[in-house]
């Protein structure tokens, strides 16, 4: 039974809400104290997919439009900038029921498939004319980079490239020399150019992909921390950024919502590709995870394992 079926078993305790946090304490930003446990956390998710439910207002049976909700994308960017200091236009937010199938929609978008554009003409002539422009999609990934990752992208026609890191991570000269359109990056394959010479290898790579009108970096902020990483996408001034993230990295496996911000040219790509495609994420659950986000209940439960980890920490180096 995963988190979200808990939910809704009628044999636990979890449906009856918490008392309700007053308006005025989430306006002022005060601490909502969540225990980082998953009973504290299903009890608090729990309160607002029985709001959801419940409401004669809300109609769950709805249809989501291709990109989600717009109160669900004004969410995620409210709690984007709360979290990682960075400012996201709504409009540029698409949702999707897991982050696999979210990425595999946008490694379709024809600006990345089609480095130099899309040719003219179909069948050996265009096969012929893409050989010879010498520039196809390929992402590169570091070398070190888990498994699991490199599936993601094994669903595309795109060619993965492993490169290697150094001292700072993703090393530039391998990043260069692969001939990649694309660089996957995430706070693991940075871990030391974060905290060593930030300013060096950050701008390295964004100038990379501004170089040329077909690059992109693709980045997955799968950490828990708050404000404590600067992203990519933080320093994305020239709009190559395309930046992934996901409830079941903060939260729990349970719960498969995802988004990314993305550059305004591939999201026009991405509105006229998938118009017609109403988003795989429910209704329901967008509603109620923007109502989760909107009440503070996520910031505060990343807030409590980020105290956890702190004092661990803490306790280590007092021990050593």
């Amino acid at each position: 039974m995963n988190d979200i079926e808990k939910l809704f078993n009628h044999d636990c305790d979890l449906i009856t809400p918490p008392a309700d946090i007053t308006d005025e304490a989430v306006a002022s930003n005060e601490a909502v104290q969540i225990i980082p446990n998953s009973e504290y956390f299903e009890r608090y998710l729990a309160e607002c997919y029985n709001t959801v439910l419940t409401s004669k207002e809300i109609n769950i049976n709805q249809t989501p439009c291709h990109n989600g909700a717009m109160e669900f994308r004004k969410a995620l960017a409210t709690f984007m900038f709360r979290l990682r200091n960075i400012e996201v236009n709504p409009e540029l937010v698409i949702v999707g029921s897991g982050l696999q199938s979210l990425l595999s929609n946008i490694l379709r978008l024809p600006s990345i498939m089609h480095p130099e554009g899309i040719l003219r003409q179909e069948g050996l002539l265009s096969r012929a004319e893409q050989i010879a422009t010498g520039v196809r999609p390929m992402v590169a990934i570091a070398e070190d980079e888990d498994e699991q990752i490199k599936k993601m992208f094994s669903t595309s026609r795109i060619k993965i490239k492993d490169v290697a890191v150094d001292e700072q991570g993703v090393s530039f000269n391998s990043l260069i020399s692969s001939g990649s359109t694309l660089l996957y990056v995430s706070p693991r394959d940075v871990p030391n150019f974060y905290l060593e010479d930030p300013e060096e290898r950050r701008r390295d790579l964004l100038d990379w992909a501004n170089s040329a009108s077909y690059r992109f970096i693709i980045e997955y902020d799968s950490t828990k921390r708050i404000q404590s990483v600067p992203t990519f996408k933080k320093f994305d001034e020239k709009d190559d950024v395309i930046y992934l993230n996901s409830f079941s990295s903060l939260l729990c496996n349970g719960i498969s919502a995802s988004w990314a911000v993305l550059p305004e040219k591939l999201y026009k790509e991405y509105s006229e590709m998938f118009n017609n495609f109403p988003c795989q994420l429910s209704y329901l659950e967008q509603k109620a995870l923007a109502m989760f986000t909107e009440k503070g209940y996520l910031d505060n439960y990343l807030e409590s394992i980020q105290s956890s980890i702190d004092e661990e920490a803490q306790e280590d180096e007092l021990a050593f």
